[in-house]
């Protein structure tokens, strides 16, 4: 086979306008682009009206307290750091908007709504080698915004598209990343290049679809710039130490060491998660894993996909292989890493499932040939999975109303003083917390919230020393452990006179009498 041959440009070359526009070189291309962005706005007004309005814990959303307590404090969120979403969160929560967890939610429905766009044009790209009938190109033409609106509207992408959280920007550079792949623009290679620069600046699993990039885009020593687009992205890690300076209430890592910026961009306090399955788990895993894809595409959209990925292992082999070598690590790590969250990691290989839908549903439709009747019945029946599933996860998925951790937060401080040390622990209960006090409530301007879960962590313990700059606390190879921190906290501070609580999430110290007060319960003696 001649190299890349499937992908051949036509003689008419469009020019660079937005980096991921020209995705295909069908006649057709102009009308595939409005109907590409005819799905991206549909999606995005579904997302806009189905939104969270301040932090939640639904769809797995507990991390959004501390994503956005980060961004909106210009902090440091929890490993690896996120730098690019941190600072683009950092404008969207600046929004006038009622609260910054909207601004960052709105954030994900755009990043969504982005990647709805750059997966319909990739799916323009997939079809372009198969013959239609002329009649029936407007038609094949339908296909890939009415899959990616399909997939817009899927429990798990619609899930991530409307809380904040990083899975919807990871979501948008792995579009671009398959439409790179998949696409004969002549910038493709400096276009995936930096795709997997800025989704490597924003977190670094992306690089696992980096063998199968490889593979479908084949670049050669002409091509040594792009590596210049692939590293100049990773200078948004400068952010971090740079932040950390500040000693920003949340600071994840402090790292202002070598040390300790390994240890936050390397994810290392999660590290035991990784393999961390027997083989019981994972098959277990494995059957969840097809489970979601079903809940995904239905039956329908799953046998397509099958039949797609059949079809072009026969027809269009390096671009098979290419797709898979990206699906399957994906789908890998997402199984051995014991996160209970970890399944939404499948997000991106579910992406990359939707090129072989795409494919076997194009594929069905060119055995309709000339004929009106079966053509029209063909697009019908696969407009039914955007309708499907819009309709039956509308209400699932709409978390506009959604106030629970807002209200948990608020219930726990409307019992502080101004100056009091809340122990939190729990992610929930913990960043809802840190969101309530430092992106809403300003009146306990001085109140300072304590995580014994951290106190473990010599970084917490001297940040916190920092915050509390008044107390002369010992030094973290004085006091070892994290029980030993907690008592240096609470026999220091108590002794200045200020409140010490403890929400229902962080345990009870035994050396300590308490009483109730609301839903907290503080320490009024030591024993």
């Amino acid at each position: 086979m001649e190299k890349n041959n499937w992908l051949k440009m036509g003689s008419n070359r469009v020019p660079l306008l937005p980096i991921f526009l020209d995705a295909s070189r069908m006649p057709q291309t102009r009308p595939g682009r409005i109907l590409a962005f005819i799905a991206a706005e549909c999606a995005l007004l579904v997302y806009g009206l189905t939104a969270a309005r301040t932090v939640t814990w639904l769809h797995y959303g507990a991390d959004s307290g501390d994503l956005v307590t980060a961004a909106y404090t210009f902090g440091i969120p929890h490993p690896p750091g996120y730098p690019l979403y941190t600072l683009l969160a950092a404008l969207f929560a600046r929004l006038p908007l009622s609260e910054p967890a909207f601004g960052v939610a709105l954030f994900s429905a755009l990043s969504a709504a982005g990647a709805v766009y750059v997966l319909a044009r990739a799916g323009d790209a997939v079809i372009q080698p198969l013959a239609f009938a002329e009649t029936a190109k407007l038609a094949a033409l339908l296909i890939p915004p009415l899959a990616a609106l399909g997939f817009a509207f899927s429990p798990l992408f619609w899930s991530q598209a409307v809380i904040p959280e990083v899975y919807a920007l990871n979501l948008f550079f792995v579009a671009l990343i398959v439409w790179a792949s998949m696409s004969s623009h002549p910038r493709r290679i400096s276009i995936a290049a930096l795709a997997f620069g800025l989704g490597a600046a924003h977190h670094p699993a992306i690089l696992l679809l980096l063998p199968g990039a490889w593979f479908a885009l084949t670049p050669t020593r002409q091509d040594w710039r792009a590596l210049l687009l692939l590293c100049a992205p990773l200078l948004f890690y400068a952010y971090l130490p740079l932040a950390a300076l500040s000693n920003p209430p949340v600071n994840w890592g402090d790292p202002v060491t070598v040390e300790r910026f390994v240890w936050l961009v390397t994810a290392a306090q999660y590290r035991p998660y990784l393999f961390d399955v027997n083989g019981a788990e994972m098959f277990s895993r494995f059957a969840f894993a097809a489970r979601a894809l079903l809940n995904q595409f239905t039956i329908v959209g799953a046998a397509l996909i099958v039949w797609g990925a059949l079809q072009m292992a026969l027809t269009r082999r390096r671009i098979f292989f290419a797709l898979l070598l990206m699906c399957a690590p994906i789908v890998l790590y997402a199984i051995v890493y014991a996160s209970r969250d970890s399944f939404l990691y499948l997000l991106p290989a579910f992406a990359i499932a939707l090129m072989w839908l795409v494919y076997g549903a194009a594929d069905i439709l060119s055995w309709a040939g000339d004929d009106k009747l079966l053509r029209g019945a063909a697009i019908a029946l696969f407009a039914l999975l955007p309708i499907y599933n819009l309709a039956t996860n509308f209400a699932t998925m709409n978390v506009s109303r959604d106030r629970a951790a807002f209200a948990y937060a608020k219930q726990n401080f409307q019992a502080l003083s101004r100056d009091a040390v809340l122990f939190a622990d729990g992610d929930e209960a913990l960043f809802a917390l840190w969101y309530y006090r430092h992106a809403v409530a300003y009146q306990n301007a001085r109140s300072v919230i304590v995580s014994q879960g951290l106190l473990q962590y010599d970084w917490y313990y001297d940040s916190l020393r920092r915050t509390m700059s008044e107390v002369q606390f010992q030094e973290p190879r004085v006091v070892a452990d994290a029980p030993q921190r907690a008592r240096e906290i609470i026999r220091v501070t108590f002794a200045e006179g200020r409140e010490i609580c403890f929400t229902d999430s962080s345990p009870l110290l035994p050396e300590f009498e308490y009483e109730e007060r609301g839903a907290l319960k503080c320490v009024v003696a030591e024993k």
